[in-house]
């Protein structure tokens, strides 16, 4: 097997990707932090990618969108983490059909939605997610989620071939989807019409709601666990007493429960120890099992 060294002069030569060797991952998570990765590949279309997965066939690889949900260690990723978010970014709009790529920022791509007069993604307005990953995670709020907008993605799998998954092999459920084992790059929704100025107003009153309940002005990554059936993750967090914990440099939001942020300086371990804290509070005073929807490095998706 080539040696790391040997890669990164390979990987350099795709004019159409951004190779970065000893990166850390802290300036590619909104959390700010995690340790290095041997070598970071930012692809900026499908072409350039399929040639990095050629490079690096047989190497152990993470797949990353644009950091939102993600909790990287502190001591990095071995390996190769390609980065989706930043590069594959096409868009192309057939009347409510639109395709995108899928390293392409929700917010630009739903203000733009907005300007066209099509509906239907309002509820992700203020998400720093990338489209990629909000797909494969299937991304929701306010009683909504995207996975009933896709009409099929486009994937490529570890050998660069690209497939396609139409909705009836598409699986999604509450903050899941049977994306994985491979690389999402494009997908098409079927938006709905809608007068622009109601789209744009819907946006707004989002936005205003998350400024209001949420800590959007410091880093975090996002709701930490998915709800419960029957009581919300953040209301079982605050009456447990949980809210305005801290361990290092974490702490749980005293505005919204469900956010760990970052106060400057916290760690990997200190969001881990503070997780593991809320979990058994929560477990010990209403017998409810707290799930992860914030995604560590265990989770990720791979490709070898």
């Amino acid at each position: 097997m080539p040696s790391y060294s040997d890669i990164y002069k390979e990987l350099k030569k795709v004019k159409t990707a951004k190779t970065l060797k000893n990166e850390q991952l802290s300036r590619h998570t909104t959390l700010k932090i995690g340790g290095p990765a041997d070598i970071l590949v930012i692809p900026k279309n499908v072409e350039a990618l399929q040639k990095v997965l050629e490079i690096t066939a047989g190497i152990k690889k993470y797949i990353i969108g644009n950091g939102s949900n993600l909790l990287i260690p502190d001591r990095g990723l071995p390996g190769i983490v390609i980065k989706i978010s930043g590069g594959i970014n096409n868009f192309d709009c057939n009347g409510r059909f639109v395709t995108v790529g899928a390293g392409t920022l929700m917010q630009p791509f739903i203000r733009h939605l907005a300007s066209l007069g099509l509906s239907g993604l309002e509820f992700s307005a203020w998400v720093p997610a990338a489209i990629g990953g909000a797909i494969v995670m299937n991304m929701g709020a306010f009683g909504e989620d995207i996975g009933s907008l896709v009409e099929y993605v486009e994937i490529l799998d570890s050998a660069g071939k690209i497939k396609r998954m139409t909705k009836a092999d598409l699986r999604f459920s509450y903050r899941k989807s049977n994306i994985r084992n491979c690389i999402l790059t494009q997908a098409m929704l079927k938006l709905a019409y809608r007068q622009k100025h109601a789209v744009k107003k819907r946006m707004d009153e989002i936005i205003s709601k998350r400024k209001e309940m949420q800590p959007i002005s410091v880093p975090s990554a996002g709701s930490i666990f998915k709800n419960p059936k029957d009581v919300p993750a953040g209301k079982l967090i605050d009456m447990a007493g949980c809210k305005g914990l801290r361990i290092g440099g974490a702490e749980v939001s005293k505005k919204h429960a469900n956010f760990i942020i970052n106060l400057g300086d916290a760690r990997s371990s200190d969001v881990k120890s503070l997780i593991r804290k809320v979990k058994s509070t929560v477990k010990e005073k209403f017998k409810v099992k707290l799930e992860l929807e914030l995604v560590d490095s265990s989770k990720l998706n791979m490709l070898f």
